[in-house]
């Protein structure tokens, strides 16, 4: 099994996770957590992934050579294999370049003078513009000009995926847009997380609004992703005194979420499907403590209520 990962990570640092988190004995939904943010990888090459890991101990246990998995057809299994006899594994771990690294301190050097953001269409380099922005330590009108500087960077870069996918209407699992999607959006949160820490109210929703527009447009396939994107929205707008507008925004969940209720009726949900119905009912939630119930809301309600009740059981 081969896979696609973040920028800056590698094979061996998910195995040796994925080792740790067996060890540790995190959970499940924790774990896939890390491998579909951390890592980027869609859900079921995260299953995949932790089958592949526990596969190369497996192997490893049989203490016959010959079990050995190929490094090239099953590199999972493979580092994982070696990991366990206690063998070397080199990590491939690339970060950005010498070039990228420049070009993000540059805009950062412009931000400091006051210049208006420009932002980039690197991917590399707006990721390194945040992560140094969210690191930085100076003073806070400094800072404040880093940070907007970083968010113009990853909604350039992301407008640039966006525009490769041509008619597509989100990024297939797995691909370079994926990835890279994942991995902006992880960035624009941290810079959101920051927005929320200053004066106005209204950058932590703009914020969240370049979070929306990354996964909506990226990583739209995923009702888990954009479950949770749309009620943090929708609890930032209800938080800055607009619930009005914050029932507005889920009301796309409700209606667009009931197909992953169809999908498991009678069956038991599971991993990612769970997420998406669990925010489901919290958009169902949201809408009756802003509007007052209704028949239509309360069916949802309670259908969703039993597939999650189904997938506990499980």
């Amino acid at each position: 099994m081969t896979v696609r990962l973040a920028r800056g990570t590698s094979a061996p640092a998910l195995v040796r996770y994925l080792r740790s988190a067996v060890e540790e004995e995190t959970s499940r939904r924790d774990v896939l957590a890390v491998l579909t943010e951390r890592f980027a990888l869609p859900f079921d090459d995260a299953r995949l992934a932790m089958d592949r890991v526990a596969g190369g101990v497996v192997r490893a246990a049989s203490g016959n050579p010959a079990n050995e998995p190929d490094p090239d057809k099953d590199p999972l299994a493979w580092i994982s294999y070696r990991l366990e006899l206690g063998l070397p594994v080199d990590d491939d771990a690339v970060g950005p370049s010498p070039d990228e690294r420049a070009s993000a301190e540059a805009l950062l050097a412009r931000a400091r003078r006051g210049k208006a953001p420009t932002g980039t269409e690197e991917v590399a380099v707006a990721l390194e513009v945040a992560r140094l922005a969210v690191a930085s330590r100076e003073p806070d009108r400094v800072r404040f000009h880093l940070l907007i500087e970083a968010a113009t960077a990853l909604s350039v870069a992301a407008e640039a995926c966006i525009a490769r996918l041509g008619q597509r209407p989100c990024a297939p699992e797995g691909s370079q847009e994926w990835v890279d999607g994942v991995a902006l959006a992880v960035a624009a949160r941290r810079i959101t997380a920051e927005f929320a820490a200053q004066p106005d109210p209204q950058l932590e929703q703009q914020g969240l609004g370049l979070v929306g527009r990354i996964v909506t447009r990226l990583l739209g396939q995923s009702h888990a992703l954009v479950g949770r994107v749309m009620l943090e929205s929708a609890r930032c707008m209800r938080r800055n005194g607009d619930p009005g507008r914050a029932a507005a925004h889920v009301e796309a969940v409700v209606a667009d979420f009931q197909v992953v209720l169809d999908w498991f009726e009678g069956d038991a949900p599971f991993d990612e499907h769970v997420i998406a119905l669990e925010y489901l009912l919290a958009a169902v939630e949201l809408i009756v403590e802003v509007r007052g119930s209704s028949p239509e809301l309360d069916a949802v309600g309670n259908r969703t209520r039993q597939a999650l009740a189904r997938a506990s059981t499980e």
